[in-house]
């Protein structure tokens, strides 16, 4: 992961200040970190940005990356000096599945867009062959962060779950911005959307924190574990938190209209659940 700032901020205890592109680069901040059976962090510090043509490249003085290609075949590869960590060939999922999603959501000048592309990848990583399912995306918000929990678990028959949350406290209430929920059926083929999703955390001394996901109508009923996580803080003004967990799914139940899916048929589900906190403008 790599971003950059209109202004000045701090990022994980590191102060980035407000820069401008020059000769298509800029000052950012680059993230990489991997689950290889054990967690393993592969970079978190300050960095050089550039985007050129097809590439988009972050350096620093640990790794070098770069990420390039065109709609629908890319490449990501990530290196430290002369030693390969990562080398993988992406390219539009072979399933019938949706591979692309859209959301966007302004009150007047401020809000906030996201792209997500989802693709199946295979190549090396840490010198192992790795093939799988994986998402670029992209955010841009104008006006301040707000909290949010965003998940996408992917089944083994090739089912999709999302859902999306964002609140605001203020004086006690809390104001809900945006809230749902969907379930892709690879058996039928179906998108299913469902009302209200409601996001219950539960801690564990372990750090292996459960989430129990319900409806409003009480159709869905997910509970997933974490097993690996990364956790990024920003700084400006205020305090803004956001952690990265993979999760595996626990238990699972889904009452659409015709049948009542359940683990048996969609086989493990593995995914991400972003987990933010805090305010920052």
């Amino acid at each position: 992961m790599f971003g950059r700032s209109t202004g000045d901020i701090e990022v994980n205890g590191r102060y980035i200040g407000g820069s401008q592109i020059v000769d298509d680069r800029i000052d950012g901040y680059c993230v990489s970190w991997a689950y290889d059976e054990v967690y393993r962090k592969v970079t978190d510090d300050l960095g050089t940005i550039e985007v050129k043509n097809n590439k988009v490249a972050c350096s620093n003085r640990d790794i070098q990356a770069s990420f390039h290609g065109s709609f629908p075949t890319y490449k990501l590869e990530i290196s430290d000096a002369d030693k390969s960590i990562c080398s993988l060939d992406i390219d539009e999922p072979k399933e019938d599945l949706y591979n692309t999603e859209l959301m966007e959501n302004f009150k007047g000048l401020f809000g906030y867009r996201v792209a997500n592309l989802y693709f199946d990848f295979n190549g090396m990583l840490f010198g192992k062959e790795f093939s799988g399912k994986c998402y670029v995306q992209k955010v841009i918000v104008v006006g301040p962060l707000l909290p949010w929990k965003w998940s996408r678990i992917i089944f083994a028959n090739g089912s999709v779950l999302t859902y999306y949350t964002s609140n605001i406290g203020v004086i006690g209430l809390e104001y809900e911005i945006r809230n749902f929920m969907s379930f892709y059926d690879a058996t039928t083929k179906q998108m299913h959307n469902f009302k209200k999703a409601m996001v219950h955390e539960y801690p564990c001394e372990k750090g292996d924190k459960r989430w129990v996901i319900t409806t409003e109508d009480f159709r869905v009923f997910v509970v997933t574990k974490s097993y690996c996580r990364e956790s990024f803080s920003f700084t400006k003004n205020f305090n803004f938190k956001y952690i990265e967990n993979l999760v595996d799914v626990a238990d699972l139940r889904i009452e659409t209209e015709d049948k009542i899916i359940t683990l048996d048929e969609t086989g493990n589900g593995l995914g991400m659940v972003e987990d933010t906190s805090g305010f920052v403008i």
